[in-house]
């Protein structure tokens, strides 16, 4: 009888190579990223605005472009020192953001809580989101000729349109944030008896403050570009009429002051909607 020999299969270990310690140190870099402190933003920050200002004095002192397009710096600066001697400058500084204060605030009281309602119930969202939305893609300066048959060539003016800058904004972002509080939460503060006011006030509200920072930061920057716009039509003071008054003299380096007083103004507020985003950013977390 011929014995038949059993052949075991031999198992051929595959070598796997061990990531050296650079390239895991360099994954981790990639997919880390930098955060800066606060000495190091302001001394990037710092040496950005010193280079742009070099290069923009440079390119008005040496080259042909003519200075009603280009003043120099110093000119710009010389303007803003001549202002303030004038005593037209923070006056005029002060009614600007004492009309946007004014609005920002009515804007706030209006787009938060009204965003709340409209997107936590859903009937009234389906009625009034076409609506809100349509206002909200509305180019701001097609409502001017409207306010101003409303209410006049007043004060009251700019802030009207401030507001119809800012409570869209605001309101949709506000109403997108109710939307996505999760369901589970609801649910289970129902089954311990919570009513509709402590649903809103206890799982509602604190899911949804990232979201009302965030309204409030769009509603700022539309608010500003309402002031702008509302100031170049209607004021006799203000940013905008100097920058409308200045235009119409040909005063370039006027108008580019104000220009910078106003863009420095307006990073100023958005970065202070930024804080205040990051403040409350901890109640997702």
């Amino acid at each position: 009888m011929t014995a038949t020999q059993s052949v075991t299969p031999t198992t051929v270990p595959t070598s796997v190579t061990a990531p050296s310690k650079k390239t895991t140190r360099g994954n981790r870099r990639a997919g880390r990223r930098r955060v800066y402190s606060r000495k190091q933003r302001w001394v990037i920050g710092t040496i950005n605005l010193t280079i742009f200002f070099i290069i923009w004095q440079l390119a008005a002192t040496y080259t042909d472009v003519p200075k009603l397009f280009l003043p120099s710096v110093t000119e710009v600066w010389a303007e803003l020192v001549e202002m303030h001697t004038e005593g037209i400058l923070w006056g005029n500084l002060g009614i600007s953001l004492w009309v946007y204060v004014v609005g920002m605030v009515i804007s706030i009281i209006i787009a938060v809580p009204l965003g709340l309602f409209i997107g936590g119930v859903r009937i009234v969202d389906r009625i009034l989101s076409p609506y809100i939305w349509a206002i909200y893609t509305t180019p701001r300066l097609i409502l001017m000729p409207l306010v101003l048959l409303w209410v006049g060539i007043n004060d009251t003016a700019r802030i009207v349109i401030i507001v119809l800058s800012a409570v869209p904004a605001t309101l949709v972002v506000v109403m997108e944030g109710v939307k996505t509080v999760d369901n589970s939460l609801i649910k289970a503060a129902r089954s311990f008896g919570a009513g509709r006011v402590r649903l809103f006030r206890s799982v509602v509200m604190p899911a949804t403050v990232p979201f009302i920072a965030t309204g409030i930061r769009m509603g700022v920057s539309r608010g500003l570009i309402g002031l702008f716009i509302g100031e170049l039509f209607t004021a006799a003071t203000g940013i905008g009429y100097i920058i409308a008054l200045s235009s119409k003299t040909f005063n370039s380096a006027q108008t580019y002051a104000m220009l910078f007083i106003f863009v420095f103004f307006c990073v100023a507020m958005v970065g202070l909607t930024q804080l205040l985003e990051r403040k409350v950013s901890v109640w997702r977390a």
